[in-house]
């Protein structure tokens, strides 16, 4: 019997992973109960009727608490919000009745201290799905919490370095293992076959950014960088599809430096692989990931790729072999963009060169899993 807990099932690369992954789970070997605080999600839909969903609202906090809160997140730095906002609600939640062989907190901060602190459970494991130290996580405040799981799960090299370079700098150190995240290429092939919901101008060279409108994906250069191509002459427009609390920023902006012919934000969709198939360059502006799934997901499409160098870039593209990785600045993504405008070459060389991968992260992922949820250590 096995929970997992996660925030919600809104738009985002961990809730993307765990719905995939509940759809390829073996229904006669697990019970599976899901949690999450916030009863409908972009990826509701898409849970099995094998899961059975449980909702927990989320509470109504006092105004005290509230003002408690707000008065934290301006005066208290090197913190993550969540941990500021955890020792706060605590208290409105309750330990929950069923106790579970396997409990998973498949996300960090506030999943994994409710699984923590109110689930019993005959073993814990805390997925971490992003670059624990650039995400603004403060390890002396979560050392306490991850020491009472058996495991945790990284979801690539480089989000395990990370967490593991915090907790050296306290000489601590925890059972880490690195599971990427699932996603299904034969799958998500099949959804780009679907028709486009904004049609694209076929005038322009069209560039896709698939990201959630958040700081961390840092879209603010993308704005930037379809500036400078639009000075320098060049007919692109650039559809970013997502959603998020960056929206109306970036609107301004887009307005600010006159991008209305250059720049669509098409919004959040449930299937954004027919933009991805239908583009001419994909380009991933993000500051830090835990993976990079929407990169990987690009290459499965084997589209020209521009992206910065977070680095977890280095682990999915090959510099000038598969995809081009830039400096995280608007020139070096517009140069990268450029290059692959005019070099017929080497635009070429990456389309080829995509196509010969082959990819078995699906089914390595699945068996890495099962493993972790069958074995007895």
């Amino acid at each position: 019997k096995i929970l997992f807990v996660i925030e919600s099932l809104h738009l985002g690369g961990a809730e993307k992973s765990l719905v995939t992954l509940l759809q390829n789970l073996d229904y006669t070997l697990y019970e599976v109960d899901l949690i999450t605080f916030h009863k409908e999600g972009f990826f509701t839909s898409l849970v099995p009727n094998g899961v059975n969903t449980l909702y927990i609202p989320s509470p109504k906090i006092s105004i005290l608490d509230r003002i408690k809160y707000v008065l934290k997140r301006k005066s208290i730095k090197g913190y993550h919000h969540a941990q500021l906002f955890w020792p706060i609600v605590r208290k409105y939640f309750k330990l929950q009745k069923t106790t579970y062989d396997i409990a998973i907190a498949y996300n960090q901060g506030f999943a994994t201290y409710f699984v923590n602190e109110n689930i019993e459970a005959n073993k814990k494991i805390a997925w971490l799905n992003t670059d624990y130290q650039k995400a603004g996580y403060n390890i002396k405040f979560d050392y306490p919490f991850y020491i009472q799981f058996k495991k945790i799960i990284a979801v690539s090299p480089e989000a395990k370095a990370s967490l593991e370079g915090a907790l050296s700098a306290i000489n601590k150190s925890l059972n880490i293992e690195i599971i990427k995240d699932i996603s299904d290429k034969q799958e998500i092939l099949k959804k780009g076959e679907e028709a486009l919901q904004t049609l694209f101008d076929n005038q322009c060279i069209t560039i896709v950014t698939i990201a959630r409108l958040v700081k961390g994906k840092g879209l603010h250069m993308a704005l930037e960088a379809a500036k400078l191509l639009k000075d320098k002459g060049y007919k692109v427009k650039w559809y970013i599809v997502g959603e998020g609390g960056e929206r109306s920023v970036l609107e301004s902006t887009i307005n600010q430096l006159h991008l209305q012919d250059a720049v669509v934000l098409i919004g959040a969709t449930i299937n954004p692989y027919p933009y991805i198939k239908a583009c001419d360059i994909y380009v991933q502006t993000s500051l830090f990931e835990g993976l990079g799934l929407s990169v990987i997901e690009a290459t499965y499409f084997n589209k020209p790729i521009v992206c910065t160098n977070f680095p977890t870039a280095y682990g999915i593209l090959e510099h000038q072999e598969t995809g081009l990785i830039c400096e995280m600045n608007a020139r070096a993504i517009s140069d990268a963009v450029v290059q692959l405008i005019v070099d017929e070459e080497l635009r070429n060389k990456l389309i080829y060169n995509l196509s010969l991968k082959e990819n078995s992260d699906k089914d390595t992922t699945l068996n890495l899993i099962k493993n972790v949820l069958l074995s007895n250590d």
